[in-house]
């Protein structure tokens, strides 16, 4: 590693490649010091217990309050100012006591607290924007989900980076792990981002810069699929089956084992049209809901012996790669990060919680049907109605044209006199495997890209039939990307970027008028 590296340096897209690669060691090896001095198993189960607590609290968004001035003074309360100022939280607390339960309460009440206090350190050290995030409960919300993956991260990598004798109670989980997000898990995450951009520019044998990002996650720091489950448009036997299976759920609880029965539900609903009962997520599912009814503690956390969980996947006849999948321990901070195994193994006993579990589940039906070649074609098309509604949300009219003399188009929008034909790529990368190899990555960039800039110079070529139909001579071609891409060409649009997307066409205009 090069001695002089430090991690107050500013790296980029445009840094050395080795610096990149020693700042990734670098930041690995600090979050696994930071966790050295602390005992495996307390560690993790008051990991776990947090991970509770936060996952609440970003569900306190999908609760119905039937009073929006409640609602707006709920997630207006100023986080950062409760040090100063308990009032605010007292109501709250009476009021999710009511709604929920007092232990619920509680359990917010001291995440607010632990928010509060760590504000003024931050912005101490430099990190406002952090600091920033503590406002108030809309922000610090925000923030969680934000920061989702790194908490499922540590909690992968807390069994193997824990080596001391330190017991860790719930109580301080949180101001250990933050720390260790923010000032290694973000720093490795970037110097990571750097390190697939400037790979990515070489092998297009553009010139590296800074200030290159890639745009991975989604609206609502969701990771990228082929197609969510809310752009599915159901069939009439997935409502049967949904109306026929779902059960009903307490209100006075955010998350449950019939919730987890009731997301499996809802996925094999959406999908139905893909013979998800006929595939291994079929036993999956299986495996999961029996889980559900016999290993659930309190509604929540889910406990199980290995040799158990071995013997319930014999009976379920359930293939190698949905053995490995459950339990994956993770060596590396890089590595919890791509991780969606749902359990973790402390004191000899399997452990995780429903929400881990419908993650895991969610993952798996990605898994099962990606390699399809049904469900491809049928998501490409199903890409196409969800760039049309973005489009048209922005003013754009759609076109009903789909095919010209045999020539097929995605989809042709008009506005303000301009032509825009656009071509949707529902190409697709899993983030486990972006994140394991840049080198991977930039290899896969470099072919889309140049699969896309060919798809603009067809399109090119046979505008004179857009033109004919339409009436209109100035038209535009763009690519619209499920997969973000490292990209000179401002025509090379991720799907990340829709919303942008009519900003950017009058900035093409302006480009191509230009003398």
């Amino acid at each position: 590693m090069t001695e002089s590296l430090s991690a107050h340096d500013v790296l980029s897209s445009a840094s050395p490649e080795q610096a990149l690669l020693d700042r990734i060691a670098l930041q690995e090896k600090q979050a696994f010091d930071r966790l050295s001095r602390f005992e495996p198993t307390s560690s993790t189960l008051a990991w776990l217990d947090n991970l509770r607590t936060i996952e609440e609290c970003i569900n306190l968004q999908t609760v119905n309050w039937g009073d929006d001035d409640f609602r707006a003074r709920l997630f207006g309360m100023p986080v950062a100012g409760l040090v100063h100022d308990l009032a605010p939280l007292m109501e709250w607390h009476a009021r999710l006591t009511e709604r929920f339960s007092e232990p619920f309460a509680n359990r917010f009440r001291q995440l607010m607290l632990q928010a509060s206090s760590m504000a003024t350190p931050f912005l101490s050290q430099g990190m406002g924007e952090v600091a920033g995030a503590m406002h108030n409960l809309a922000t610090l919300i925000g923030y969680l989900q934000s920061r989702r993956r790194h908490f499922v991260a540590l909690l992968h990598v807390l069994p193997t980076a824990c080596r001391g004798n330190v017991r860790m109670v719930p109580l301080e989980a949180l101001t250990v792990m933050l720390p260790i997000v923010e000032f290694a898990g973000i720093p490795m995450m970037s110097a990571h981002g750097g390190l697939m951009a400037r790979l990515a520019r070489e092998s297009l044998g553009l010139p590296v810069r800074s200030g290159v990002e890639i745009p991975m996650l989604d609206a609502g720091f969701l990771e990228p699929e082929r197609s969510r489950i809310d752009e599915i448009r159901w069939s009439d036997a997935g409502y049967k089956h949904f109306y026929a299976m779902r059960e009903p759920l307490r209100p006075d609880r955010l998350f449950s084992a019939a919730e987890l029965r009731n997301d499996i539900v809802t996925v094999e609903a959406a999908y139905a049209e893909f013979d998800l009962a006929g595939s291994d997520f079929a036993i999956a599912a299986g495996l999961v809901r029996r889980l559900s009814r016999q290993c659930v503690v309190r509604d929540f956390w889910v406990e199980i012996a290995p040799d158990v969980l071995a013997s319930m996947l014999d009976v379920a006849k359930a293939p190698a790669a949905l053995r490995a999948a459950l339990v994956r321990p993770a060596s590396s901070y890089m590595e919890g990060l791509s991780s969606y195994a749902p359990f973790v193994q402390v004191d000899g006993m399997l452990r995780s919680t429903v929400t881990l579990l419908s993650r895991f589940i969610y993952n798996w039906r990605a898994r099962t049907l990606d390699s399809r070649k049904r469900y491809q074609i049928r998501t490409g098309f199903i890409f196409e109605t969800v760039v049309k509604e973005r489009l048209t949300a922005q003013g754009f009219a759609v076109q009903n044209i789909k095919r010209i003399n045999r020539r097929e188009f995605d989809v042709v929008t008009v506005l303000e006199g301009v032509v825009w034909n656009v071509q949707c790529k529902n190409n697709f990368v899993d983030l486990a495997t972006v994140d394991s190899d840049a080198w991977r990555f930039a290899r896969y960039n470099r072919a889309l890209v140049k699969a896309y800039e060919k798809a603009l110079d067809k399109e090119r070529r046979r505008e004179h039939l857009l033109q004919a139909r339409l009436s209109i001579d100035n038209v535009q071609h763009v690519v619209v990307t499920r997969f973000p891409v490292v990209s000179d060409d401002p025509r090379i649009v991720p799907l990340s970027r829709i919303d942008e997307f009519v900003s950017q066409a009058r900035a093409l205009l302006a480009q191509t008028a230009t003398p």
